[in-house]
C-alpha cells in the first residue's frame, strides 16, 4: 500500500525536489514537538519509513485490505498539535468520508494504507505527508497534523454495485452483456424507438453509491450523491445516438429506449468514466444514472 501513496503523490507533482527539501528542513524542527506530543499523552506509537507516527486498535478488525477500485467508508477528526481542529466527519449524522482506492492520492492516503476495515488509528503526520508549504483553511503552513481515523467499511466494486441497487431500488432489474444494470421507470411500448444516428435530447441525473459534501454557486454547503444533472442535446449541444461521444453505459442506455421511456441504470467503471474519472467523478467509481428520451429526431 505505501509504495501505492509515494507513486500517486510522484505521479501528480504534489512535492517538487525543492519543495520537498525545504519540508525535510521544517519535519526536522518538528520532530521535537511531536516526540513531546507522544510522550505527554502516553501514546505508544510507530513510525514509518516515510516520517508518519501511529498507533492502531484493531479490535473491531474484519482483516480487510482495501485494494485498487476498493471504496473506503471512513469517520476521521483532523486537528493541529495544539488541539485546534481542522475538519471532521459528522457521526450524528452519518457523513463519512469515502475514498475510492487507487484513483488520486489525499492527505488520508498513508494513513489508511496501513489500516483494515473495522480498526481505528491515530496518525501524526509532518508536513511532507500533510499539506507541505502551503495553508490549507486554518492550516499553517508546514504544520505538523494529527488525523484519527476510524475505517467503517471497504467495499469491492461488486459489493459497492449490490448497495447501488438497494440504496436505488434496483434489485428488480436486468444485467445486460455487457455488465450495465438496466430498470425501465417508465414504458411507452408504442412510442419510437431510439435509432443509431438519430439527434436525441435526453435528461439525466447521475450519481454516487455514497453522499459528498458540495458547495453551491452561493455558497451553501450540502451532503448528496448527485455529481450532475441537465439537458444533453439542447439547441446548444447536438447529440447523435450511439456516436460514441458519450460514456459508453449512457450510449447502451439510450439505444434501449423508446421516445418518452425513462431508466435507471448502474455502470460498472469500465463502462463509465475508467480508472482516470474526471474533475467531478474518482476514477475506479461504478455511477447511477436516471435517463429519460425527451425527443428524437
Amino acid at each position: 500500500m505505501k509504495s501505492l501513496y509515494l507513486f500517486l503523490l510522484l505521479s501528480l507533482g504534489l512535492l517538487s525536489g525543492c519543495a520537498f527539501n525545504e519540508i525535510n528542513q521544517q519535519n526536522q524542527q518538528a520532530e521535537t514537538e511531536i516526540q513531546k506530543y507522544i510522550k505527554d499523552r502516553n501514546l505508544t506509537m510507530q513510525k514509518t519509513a516515510d516520517g508518519m507516527y501511529y498507533t492502531i486498535d484493531s479490535k473491531g478488525s474484519t482483516k480487510k485490505s482495501a485494494n485498487i477500485s476498493d471504496l473506503v467508508k471512513f469517520h476521521y477528526k483532523m486537528s493541529l498539535l495544539d488541539g485546534t481542529l481542522v475538519d471532521s466527519t459528522n457521526r450524528v449524522l452519518n457523513q463519512y468520508k469515502s475514498e475510492m482506492w487507487g484513483s488520486k492520492a489525499s492527505v488520508f492516503t498513508l494513513a489508511l494504507s496501513n489500516m483494515k476495515e473495522g480498526e481505528s488509528g491515530i496518525f501524526i503526520l509532518p508536513a511532507s505527508l500533510a499539506f507541505g508549504g502551503s495553508s490549507f483553511g486554518n492550516v499553517p503552513a508546514y504544520s505538523t497534523i494529527r488525523v484519527d481515523i476510524t475505517i467503517i467499511a471497504v467495499r469491492t466494486e461488486t459489493e459497492q454495485i449490490d448497495d447501488m441497487k438497494v440504496l436505488y431500488n434496483m434489485q428488480n432489474s436486468e444485467l445486460t452483456t455487457s455488465g450495465m444494470i438496466f430498470k425501465k421507470l417508465v414504458e411507452k411500448p408504442s412510442a419510437a424507438q431510439v435509432l443509431v444516428g438519430q439527434s436525441v435530447v435526453v435528461s439525466y441525473v447521475g450519481k454516487l453509491g455514497y453522499s459528498v459534501a458540495q458547495q453551491d454557486a452561493a455558497g451553501k454547503w450540502s451532503y448528496s450523491p448527485t455529481f450532475g444533472s441537465g439537458t444533453i442535446g439542447s439547441a446548444t449541444s447536438t447529440y447523435f445516438a450511439g456516436s460514441g461521444s458519450l460514456i459508453a453505459g449512457f450510449e447502451e442506455a439510450v439505444m434501449k429506449l423508446r421516445i418518452g421511456e425513462k431508466a435507471s441504470i448502474i455502470l460498472p467503471y469500465k463502462l463509465a468514466y475508467g480508472t482516470a474519472g474526471n474533475s467531478a467523478i474518482p476514477g475506479y467509481s461504478p455511477l447511477y444514472f436516471e435517463v429519460e428520451i425527451i425527443s428524437a429526431q
